[in-house]
């Protein structure tokens, strides 16, 4: 899975609005280098390096090619995360999805470490992705803390459910934002709005 290793991930943000019971959260979740270490797993790798090696430099490394997915697969331990790759390397094309949310509880999950505020269940080529966020210090900033294929475990059991009102993906170094979902505009409102952006000659 050499494709894996040349994604450039960090160049996208995705603006969500999700409501429950009258009420409504904003998230903007960031891709940054220095959390895709985690992402991939790499800290399992304990008899290679690049376990504790400095994560942002991983990041670049894969990016350049002086990681590469053979030397990862070195390690004795390659199993335990390598189902991480072929989801993680689509995850952009996951998030661009419209998925529902669901809040963590950590109650119900009182035998896990990962510490988190919100988890993303999502469908990927017959089995289920969790995709866990975490409050950064800015307000309504969060980031992606784990990601692993559903195995044994059900996170979402006991979970209570978020809608998807709103998502917009924001292109980092353009600023481009596009507007993926909405359910927050009236119809005759967007329809004014396109209308006006593309006014008939």
């Amino acid at each position: 899975m050499p494709y894996l290793l040349s994604i450039n991930y960090s160049d996208a943000q995705y603006h969500l609005i999700i409501g429950r019971k009258g009420k409504s959260v904003d998230i903007t979740i960031e891709f940054k280098p220095i959390d895709f270490h985690h992402l991939m797993g790499l800290g399992k790798l304990k008899d290679l390096r690049i376990a504790t090696q400095n994560r942002e430099s991983v990041y670049f490394g894969i990016l350049n090619g002086t990681i590469t997915y053979p030397s990862i697969c070195k390690s004795r331990y390659i199993g335990q995360i390598e189902n991480r790759f072929t989801p993680l390397s689509y995850i952009e094309q996951i998030f661009d999805s419209n998925k529902l949310i669901f809040r963590y509880n950590e109650k119900q999950n009182q035998f896990s470490l990962i510490e988190t505020d919100y988890l993303l269940s999502t469908a990927f080529s017959g089995n289920d992705i969790y995709i866990f966020i975490k409050k950064k210090e800015t307000v309504g900033r969060f980031f992606c803390r784990s990601f692993f294929p559903k195995e044994k475990k059900d996170y979402t059991i006991g979970q209570p459910q978020y809608t998807l009102l709103f998502k917009e993906k924001i292109t980092v170094s353009t600023g481009e934002k596009v507007i993926q979902y909405d359910r927050l505009t009236p119809k005759s409102d967007s329809a004014k709005i396109s209308l006006q952006e593309n006014p008939k000659k």
